[in-house]
């Protein structure tokens, strides 16, 4: 039975998360479910102001040979890339094992992939190549596709709604805060940086799933 896993790297070990050094407000999301291999996430959406500082920064990443600008609309942009052999660690992982990538969005700061895997031999493959390549990644959740399902309609995956109520229950968005960052963290058991990027990303789910449509 296919799993998906939900891991946290540093943007530092990510082509297009060093390239975000260039302009921090910047945020990057790949096209969902694209084949594994050289083609794997051709396109990705750069949301921001102003991303030419991070264009400029992308280009002269060793990973990227081409990179295209396909679309732009308001607030963001569909580039296309062309990666090479100097792609990170992580992508030849998920390559060696069969898996796909089902989502992927980072900042600056952190990245977030959900991995599909056809079974746990090949989620075992995964977790060994990290491993064995020193790859400091953090899983943050397992779930089934059953769960996704639920995800793709109420808008936010099953750990952004776990922090998102965590966060609600203890205060954090009171004034005074009764719950620091750092407090959700260790009620979580995960690391401050990665319940910031639930937060960010269970908030930007949520608008999109119910403002968005009254607005349309």
């Amino acid at each position: 039975m296919s799993s998906i896993v939900e891991i946290s790297i540093s943007a530092d070990e990510f082509a297009l998360g060093r390239a975000l050094r260039a302009d921090s407000q910047v945020q990057i999301e790949l096209e969902r479910v694209v084949p594994v291999g050289m083609s794997m996430f051709p396109f990705f959406w750069a949301r921001g102001d102003d991303i030419s500082r991070f264009e400029a920064a992308a280009r002269t990443e060793p990973a990227v040979n081409t990179l295209t600008r396909i679309d732009t609309r308001t607030d963001d942009t569909l580039f296309h890339v062309e990666w090479n052999d100097e792609i990170t660690n992580l992508v030849h992982g998920v390559e060696e094992a069969n898996a796909t990538i089902v989502e992927a969005n980072g900042t600056a700061d952190d990245w977030t992939f959900h991995l599909r895997f056809p079974a746990q031999e090949e989620m075992s493959t995964f977790q060994t190549f990290c491993q064995h390549e020193e790859i400091p990644l953090q899983v943050e959740r397992v779930y089934s596709m059953q769960e996704r399902a639920v995800h793709d309609s109420a808008g936010v995956t099953p750990a952004q709604r776990e922090t998102l109520v965590a966060a609600y229950e203890g205060g954090y968005f009171e004034q005074p805060r009764g719950i620091t960052r750092e407090g959700l963290a260790d009620e979580l058991g995960i690391s401050p940086q990665a319940v910031g990027g639930r937060l960010r990303r269970g908030y930007a789910n949520l608008i999109a799933g119910l403002l968005r449509p009254m607005n349309g």
